[in-house]
């Protein structure tokens, strides 16, 4: 209620001044006595039935202080332009930020604008229209696709869309044009396609042969060349025999230790021992991880 009382000041007695309030009903808040005057609050709303009580001169009733609330109101009042001025600047980044005003193509590839430029406009990209109207995918995938192009990348730096094109033709010829494809058997885990159409998905089993990442993107309902680059962990069980001349703590560690396999992280393993001619084999069960990848390097 603090920030709705008006202060004012009328020169009257305190009982004459309460006396009338009270006779209109007008509830009256922190009141004092200074000198002649009688100083007592207000809500905002009795202010004009408290003026209209103490309209004779004699009184000389005044406002002391305005409450919060008709300061704030009366401070709007005056800035009003510059409320407008700040709304219309907010207004103006977040539309900013928001739309395409500029397309910028940089990079070693930047000789290929028109064909990138083409490209983007064909997967949403114009200006003045949203950043969110690009399929940033399919379009990274096609301008990947075009001669020579090894780097593409798509951002937005405040209302600019840049489009970061770098081309190797040194290195060129080692871009993989062919689909990610399985060279094990086992059960997919992780699945990331960066560019291309991600063709199983996680606890997909697969076999050797099988296509993990297709060599195209969908765009409408068309299906775009580009090249397949991403990567794909499977998980995969073999087993593996060791022969020893006995059984023992340390032979049961070696048999482990043949089964490492670089690169490859070991999931689970276990073991049996069958005798043998000259000694014992061990028979070691194991799962492990598998990564393969396409065009990440």
């Amino acid at each position: 209620m603090k920030g709705n009382l008006t202060e004012i000041s009328v020169v009257s007695t305190a009982e004459t001044a309460l006396r009338k309030l009270k006779k209109a009903q007008i509830a009256a808040y922190a009141c004092k006595k200074q000198g002649a005057y009688f100083i007592f609050r207000v809500k905002d709303k009795d202010i004009e039935k408290v003026f209209a009580i103490f309209d004779k001169p004699c009184y000389n009733i005044t406002i002391v202080k305005n409450s919060v609330k008709r300061r704030f109101l009366s401070f709007a009042k005056l800035r009003a332009g510059l409320f407008a001025g700040a709304a219309a600047f907010i207004a103006l980044a977040l539309f900013a930020n928001t739309y395409v005003l500029k397309i910028e193509v940089s990079g070693s590839g930047s000789y290929l604008e028109s064909d990138v430029r083409r490209i983007v406009y064909d997967e949403g990209a114009k200006v003045f229209r949203p950043f969110s109207s690009l399929n940033k995918a399919v379009a990274t995938g096609r301008i990947l696709a075009l001669p020579q192009v090894t780097f593409c990348n798509i951002r937005q730096r405040g209302s600019v869309l840049i489009i970061d094109v770098q081309v190797d033709e040194e290195h060129f010829g080692t871009v993989n044009a062919q689909p990610l494809v399985s060279d094990v058997n086992g059960v997919v885990r992780n699945i990331v396609a960066v560019c291309g159409t991600a063709a199983v998905s996680a606890g997909d089993t697969v076999k050797k042969g099988d296509t993990l990442i297709y060599a195209h993107m969908l765009s409408g309902e068309e299906n775009i060349s580009c090249i397949a680059a991403g990567y794909a962990e499977i998980e995969c069980a073999r087993t593996a025999e060791f022969f020893a001349e006995e059984e023992s703590e340390e032979n049961m560690k070696k048999a482990y230790a043949s089964v490492l396999l670089e690169n490859e992280e070991i999931l689970s393993r276990r073991h049996s021992v069958k005798p043998c001619d000259g000694g014992v084999i061990y028979i070691i069960e194991f799962s492990y991880i598998h990564k393969i990848s396409i065009n990440l390097t």
